[in-house]
């Protein structure tokens, strides 16, 4: 239980499938059996198989983890259902088209929900019959059209405050640059891409020299604006595919996909140049050591990261602002450790 709650809470969509799923099926079966002892098979079996493709859709969602697609599918059954049922149940049918109207905005993109619910409206008013006046027709539009309205104002809303809160749990609020949560998402992304795709993906880990000092000496106000200049600097010189996090006091990861080795270097002697060039703290120039590595096969992103952050304490050993990769650490590790000569 535990586990399809943190789930659940993780995908946003994928709980309003759930939710829509458990109150369709709630609301429409009574329905189906009612119609049923009343002898109407007809439109019995069609509540049945709207309930079927809602709880179909959420199953596949579930499974898939493609809630999205899943949403589409939702929207254009009941879409489809409403504009149905007013032939089969007459005009009591029209009472379900607007929670179908206020439902498309719960489990599509505004724009989709928008245009299934002018299809759900133009295809009501084709039925003949069904509205005993022009009056109550233009009602019908006009409370129907106010009602997708306020449905997709409410949608806009709670999208644009999910987005910002998701903006502040994975944008460190200093520098404005990713988070250590952040950067787990991303590096499992790239690493899903890589295995996909097989493109090459680097990551380098930087660490600002010396950067105690420009705190103890003066103060943190001054430690913060070194930060937020070097992010600043390092944002201005990679690609825009390209991503920067700051995971911790003066400690900043670089993920650069679609860069093999050479372009690895490249990128990162580009870094290097600019901060020596540019970054000023109130004691002077402020430098910068780096490590580098290339995800490898049967890496996962602890490993990975692990690599990167070992190559750039080799790099602060042997002397700063300098750039070292994994590869040349285990090099020296190679040669400092004596060879073992075996018994005659």
């Amino acid at each position: 239980m535990p586990i399809i709650v943190d789930r659940l809470r993780s995908d946003l969509r994928l709980a309003l499938l759930a939710l829509f799923s458990v109150l369709s099926s709630t609301a429409i079966l009574p329905f189906a059996v009612y119609r049923a002892l009343q002898g109407q098979w007809l439109i019995a079996a069609f509540d049945l198989l709207i309930v079927m493709l809602v709880t179909g859709s959420f199953t596949y969602a579930w499974r898939t983890g493609r809630s999205a697609a899943a949403g589409i599918v939702g929207v254009a059954v009941i879409s489809a259902a409403v504009i149905v049922i007013p032939a089969l149940a007459g005009l009591v049918g029209l009472l379900w088209v607007y929670t179908t109207l206020i439902a498309n905005f719960m489990l599509a993109r505004i724009r989709l929900a928008a245009i299934a619910n002018a299809m759900v409206i133009a295809g009501t008013l084709l039925h003949s019959g069904l509205f005993p006046s022009k009056s109550m027709a233009v009602a019908f539009i006009a409370t129907a059209l106010l009602v997708s309205f306020y449905s997709s104002l409410f949608s806009w809303l709670t999208e644009n405050q999910r987005g910002q809160l998701e903006a502040l749990a994975s944008r460190d609020p200093l520098t404005g640059v990713g988070n250590r949560r952040a950067l787990e998402q991303e590096l499992q992304a790239a690493m899903a891409l890589h295995n996909s795709a097989g493109q090459p993906i680097g990551l380098a880990v930087f660490d600002l020299d010396h950067f105690k000092q420009v705190n103890d000496e003066h103060g943190h106000d001054a430690g913060d604006r070194v930060l937020v200049a070097f992010a600043d600097l390092v944002q201005g010189c990679i690609r825009k595919r390209d991503r920067v996090f700051r995971i911790g006091g003066e400690e900043f990861v670089l993920l650069l996909p679609g860069t093999d080795t050479g372009g690895l270097e490249q990128a990162l002697a580009k870094v290097l140049a600019r901060v020596r060039s540019n970054l000023r703290g109130p004691g002077g120039a402020v430098t910068v050591s780096i490590g580098a590595t290339l995800l490898k096969p049967g890496d996962d992103w602890t490993t990975w990261l692990a690599r990167a952050d070992a190559a750039l304490y080799f790099a602060k050993r042997n002397g700063r602002d300098r750039i070292c990769t994994d590869d040349q650490a285990a090099a020296d590790v190679d040669r400092r450790v004596p060879a073992v000569v075996s018994p005659a």
